[in-house]
């Protein structure tokens, strides 16, 4: 397993700033979170479903948690609940003023989780592969500050959104421990 210590100290040796001259540890931990962002966009616009969670609710309001980038299915009678325009008559959810409004209570609210945040002390718990994408993503933010040409590491990045989507989708979400072009997901 993977730390954020360890990550930021591979991308300073990539960026040739292991005296931290150039950058400050919390530059480029806000690359790696900005890469996380990208990541979350990445996944979400391929329909790629990863980090489900749940929440129950017994109210037929329920507020949008402030993690969700995504309703996955609400289920309630072991039924799935269909998404409605608020206009809609016909059964079945909406979200209006930062809440999900249901026609019943007593339902279970899956929904796509953001990635964690990491702080510079936690471990990485992700796929190698995605903690991979986060390290080339922040050597491409720090090199492009300083103004050098980063064709290697932006066609290496594009190599890993591509493997990343394919294992994904092929896989429905769920991810095994396999060597897939070098990289162990």
């Amino acid at each position: 397993m993977t730390d954020m210590q360890n990550l930021i100290e591979r991308i300073r040796i990539k960026i040739n700033d292991t005296a931290s001259f150039e950058f400050q540890d919390n530059e480029l931990l806000s690359y790696i979170h900005e890469g996380l962002s990208m990541l979350e966009m990445l996944m979400l616009s391929n329909k790629v479903q990863f980090n489900i969670t749940y929440l129950y609710t017994a109210s037929s309001i329920c507020p949008v948690p402030e993690d969700m980038l995504e309703i996955h299915k609400i289920v309630s009678d072991n039924k799935e609940m269909p998404l409605k325009d608020v206009t809609d008559l016909s059964y079945g959810y909406y979200i209006l003023n930062n809440s999900i409004i249901l026609p019943c209570a007593n339902a279970e609210i899956y929904y796509i989780k953001e990635f964690e945040r990491f702080n510079i002390s936690d471990d990485i718990n992700l796929p190698n592969i995605y903690i991979e994408y986060l390290y080339n993503n922040a050597v491409i933010k720090a090199l492009s500050r300083l103004e050098f040409n980063m064709e290697n590491e932006k066609n290496e990045l594009m190599q890993l959104s591509s493997l990343i989507i394919k294992t994904a989708l092929h896989k429905n979400g769920i991810y095994q421990m396999k060597r897939y072009n070098g990289y162990a997901l």
